[in-house]
């Protein structure tokens, strides 16, 4: 079995350095996006294996190649997201402590064939390596969790009942709070900023809205006077030719002190772009935002639905 799992490694090893030359996925997908980040477990697992296996490794004292392997991982690892920021990307913590989390784990394989190995120690490598598992994969599993309730729930986009759906908005300033006029309703608390264009987008949502006839927005405002806010709605043709103002839905709507209630009507959308239909199966972005303000706007988003 043997002459097969290393070949094997090696194979995967090699895919990891291409991949990782590749420079990584634009996907606005958010679960192939955290698998992505899930592949520096997997790449410095397979790699630190390797390395464990080179002759002058074998010869170390277990704990001092543990250590070394590990400064090398953060050496490695962190070299690995400069270069990224040379690519205009951002330095990722998080990527790091995966990194060691892949080391780490190979590491415990590597003590666990020594013929050195103590029990005790064993049983802190195998914890150590449980508990970066569990604070890298976290991220993982909230976003598999979430996209579970997001099929479950819709055609309900958003309404806060979850925590886990404020990641599913994005925006400079939210929380999650308690409706002013009702403790027992959960809202996103939105504050919007005197930039020239300042709101928030539904990232992640099931994009297949053919079989409803309006969206409609619950938004709870207590300050006055009324505001107007700006709704864009456009479909995935529409991000991949040019982002036309002519070839998407925009309306502006007022909000005023209290509760309001935005009902977009499906078929406007629809035939919002200029010489084709919008398509309802594949809608990509939803947001509001308002222009200009004199002072911060405060807003209570409650629920985002289909109907």
């Amino acid at each position: 079995m043997s002459r097969f799992i290393w070949p094997l490694t090696y194979l995967l090893s090699a895919i990891c350095v291409l991949l990782l030359l590749w420079g990584g996925v634009e996907s606005g997908h958010r679960l192939l996006n955290e698998l992505w980040n899930i592949g520096h477990v997997a790449a410095f697992f397979i790699w630190t294996l390797l390395i464990g296996r080179i002759s002058w490794c074998n010869k170390l004292a277990v704990n001092v190649l543990i250590a070394s392997l590990l400064v090398l991982t953060v050496l490695v690892g962190s070299a690995i997201e400069g270069l990224q920021l040379l690519r205009g990307s951002n330095f990722s913590l998080t990527d790091v402590l995966n990194d060691l989390t892949g080391a780490w784990m190979a590491l415990t394989v590597i003590y666990y064939c020594r013929t050195e190995s103590s029990k005790l120690q064993l049983i802190a490598m195998l914890s150590g390596a449980l508990l970066l598992a569990l604070i890298s994969f976290r991220n993982l599993a909230m976003t598999i969790y979430d996209e579970i309730q997001m099929y479950q729930n819709f055609p309900i986009l958003v309404d806060f009942k979850s925590p886990d759906q404020q990641q599913r908005i994005w925006a400079k300033a939210m929380t999650i709070v308690s409706a002013p006029d009702n403790a027992s309703l959960n809202v996103l608390k939105l504050d919007f900023d005197t930039a020239e264009y300042s709101g928030f987008a539904l990232r992640y949502f099931v994009s297949n809205w053919r079989d409803y006839q309006y969206l409609a927005l619950k938004i709870y405002r207590h300050q006055s006077p009324s505001v107007d806010i700006n709704c864009r709605i456009n479909d995935r043709q529409h991000d991949l030719h040019g982002y036309s103002y002519q070839d998407r839905f925009h309306r502006q709507y007022r909000l005023n002190k209290g509760w309001n209630f935005i009902n977009i009507a499906l078929a406007e959308v629809e035939k919002a772009p200029v010489n084709r239909l919008m398509d309802l199966s594949d809608v990509s972005h939803v947001g509001c935002f308002v222009v200009r303000q004199p002072i911060q706007q405060t807003i209570y988003l409650h629920t985002i639905s289909l109907y």
